[in-house]
């Protein structure tokens, strides 16, 4: 477990799990995409040897990400959303709309889980107990009757980077402690003046003992005087008999087991970050060619004369140059030849982006053959059925833990509770002319008669015969 009472550096617990270590620059990546590079700019456009200050800052604030990353995602999870459940619990039937105490509908808090799950390859699905518990089941239902939603169990959904620990009895099984972190409320407040600073993060742990589920919560205070500034205080802590398992589900989209899985999209985030900085530096260029550079020649000092530099020259819509003889002025075009190198790379790089992005069809970049379109279409339809098989599986478990809770009866149905309907991606192949059309077609003259031989020798097999 963690130890909050430890050293912190940047508001995090130092102890933190070997496998989320090993991947947290991964998701640090695929989280600033998400972002369109938020308050990051400056890490993936680092400023050049001797440039000026002011010209970075001026080349970070010309520098606009693009949202490709993240609608590509939730064009995916779009697709995912066009599923419908069969039948749900009471109690949950009852809170549909309200499914984590903040007022999130069902099918919007799994649609959220689907998010996390492209863009990081897994995320935690919690099924919390009540925080009110009463002493007979009559006061339970006299308290929902009245309408006090903490008398229901409530969904939670943790992003992969805030499961900070957990311990596996075995590499095969479930974990039996797990601890976690979740945004604080408090810091999102205008904090008064008097007042002490408030940690970003809240921490908390869930564990199973002999007897059943403790949950503890806890926050960190500032404290001048501890080593870190800070000290852990505990808020709270419940237990809650009877149960023999932790109601967290492991979402990952490729099936992993706990704390594992690949993230499937950060290939795509990579290509992201380079069609981003290619862009800037496009933005550059253009910048710096945008105006024809004035060119005099034949003056090689005042007026004409020699030894110091020539005066500066001053244009307006007024101006009047004065030359010697055998001086000119002219403006000259940049040539900046690698402009057009710069504006194919990016056309490359958008075409490779949607191709890994498996968009089947898109209205840019080049012209698919159908072939290539089948393909693509088979590959993302491969996919997302394999995520929905996922979601549906997550989904199932969901409902156990749900019921465990509350003490309902678990609905029965013929196959899973929830399904997912993926349809097939690919364009439907268009209908082939009959012979009939066809012959009609040529009595018209709208095709020539060679034509029409060409579509038999194709419709038959057979080669066209040479003239």
């Amino acid at each position: 477990m963690l130890n909050l009472g430890s050293s912190l550096h940047s508001g995090r617990p130092t102890q933190i799990h070997s496998s989320l270590l090993t991947i947290e620059e991964r998701l640090a990546v695929v989280l600033d995409c998400w972002n369109l590079l938020e308050d990051r700019k400056e890490h993936y456009l680092p400023r050049g040897e001797r440039e000026p200050e002011s010209a970075y800052r001026r080349r970070l604030e010309a520098a606009l990400p693009s949202g490709f990353f993240r609608d590509a995602l939730r064009t995916f999870a779009g697709m995912l959303a066009s599923s419908h459940w069969r039948e749900l619990p009471a109690s949950l039937q009852a809170v549909i709309s309200d499914v984590d105490g903040r007022g999130t509908d069902l099918g919007v808090f799994l649609e959220r889980a689907d998010l996390l799950v492209l863009r990081d390859g897994a995320a935690l699905v919690g099924v919390l107990p009540p925080t009110h518990l009463w002493p007979s089941e009559g006061d339970r239902q006299q308290a929902l009757r009245s309408g006090d939603r903490l008398s229901l169990p409530r969904l939670v959904l943790l992003e992969r980077r805030d499961v900070l620990n957990w311990h596996l009895p075995d590499p095969q099984s479930l974990p039996d402690a797990i601890s976690f972190r979740l945004p604080n409320p408090k810091t999102q407040q205008e904090p008064l003046s008097d007042e002490l600073p408030q940690h970003p993060w809240l921490y908390g742990s869930a564990a199973l003992d002999d007897n059943g589920m403790a949950i503890e919560t806890m926050e960190l205070v500032a404290d001048p005087q501890a080593p870190s500034g800070w000290r852990s205080q505990r808020t709270g802590l419940q237990h809650y008999r009877g149960i023999s398992q932790l109601p967290l589900i492991w979402y990952a989209s490729d099936g992993a087991a706990f704390g594992e899985g690949d993230l499937p999209h950060l290939g795509l985030a990579h290509q992201y970050l380079t069609h981003f900085r290619c862009q800037s530096d496009y933005q550059e260029l253009l910048y710096r060619t945008a105006l024809p550079v004035g060119v005099r020649t034949g003056v090689q000092g005042p007026m004409g004369g020699a030894g110091s530099a020539g005066e500066p020259v001053v244009l307006g819509p007024n101006s009047v140059i004065d030359l010697p003889e055998g001086a000119s002025f002219q403006f000259v075009e940049i040539q900046a030849r690698s402009l057009a190198e710069h504006r194919a790379w990016l056309e490359s790089l958008d075409q490779g982006m949607r191709r890994d992005a498996l968009i089947p069809s898109g209205a840019q970049g080049a012209p698919r053959t159908a072939t290539e379109i089948s393909m693509a279409a088979s590959q993302a339809y491969a996919l997302l059925q394999s995520q929905a098989i996922q979601k549906a599986s997550m989904f199932s478990s969901l409902l156990e833990h749900w019921c465990a809770l509350t003490g309902e009866a678990l609905p029965h149905w013929e196959g899973p509770a929830l399904l997912v309907e993926i349809s097939p991606l690919a364009p439907a192949p268009k209908p082939q002319p009959t012979v009939a059309e066809m012959l009609q077609l040529q009595e018209r003259g709208i095709i020539s008669e060679e034509a029409l031989r060409q579509w038999l020798g194709d419709l038959a097999g057979i080669a066209p015969a040479s003239a």
